[in-house]
């Protein structure tokens, strides 16, 4: 079975794990392309764990209106394709994944568990130098979620 980690967003990104391939995918802007990188993946097999949405402390309005239509999306793509999937929160992926992690700062001990985890895995986007945490948030929720379906 696929499984596919969604960090939903704008600089959010798409994991796909194939047959232990690693599949890095940023988050389009336009539907048809996430319909296409889904459909792909996630067809005729696969099972989706999308982050949940939520408002975050000190986001603005217009930012946490881009972020949910951006999830709407999401789910509605989920649903028009027949998709199985789970929504997942951050606080449930993170507890589960960051076992292990000793920095302080969430987004350091998402890094050092991807490294850890996935140590081949380039987490840099084209023309970027530094880890990408839409990459790095989606395969820790791709990760979560294989986890979960091994039970």
């Amino acid at each position: 079975m696929n499984i596919i980690g969604i960090d939903p967003g704008k600089k959010g990104a798409i994991v796909a794990m194939v047959n232990g391939e690693i599949h890095l995918h940023q988050m389009p802007e336009d539907a048809g392309t996430i319909v296409a990188i889904l459909s792909k993946y996630a067809l005729p097999d696969g099972h989706v764990f999308l982050e949940k949405s939520q408002a975050m402390p000190g986001q603005g309005t217009v930012s946490m209106f881009n972020y949910g239509t951006s999830f709407g999306t999401l789910l509605g793509i989920l649903a028009a394709l027949k998709i199985p999937h789970t929504l997942v929160h951050p606080k449930t992926w993170c507890k589960v994944m960051h076992s292990g992690t000793a920095s302080a700062e969430a987004k350091v001990r998402s890094l050092e568990a991807a490294r850890r985890l996935f140590p081949s895995v380039q987490f840099v986007r084209p023309r970027c130098t530094k880890p990408d945490e839409g990459y790095i948030d989606a395969i820790l929720i791709a990760e979560y979620g294989k986890r979960c379906l091994k039970g």
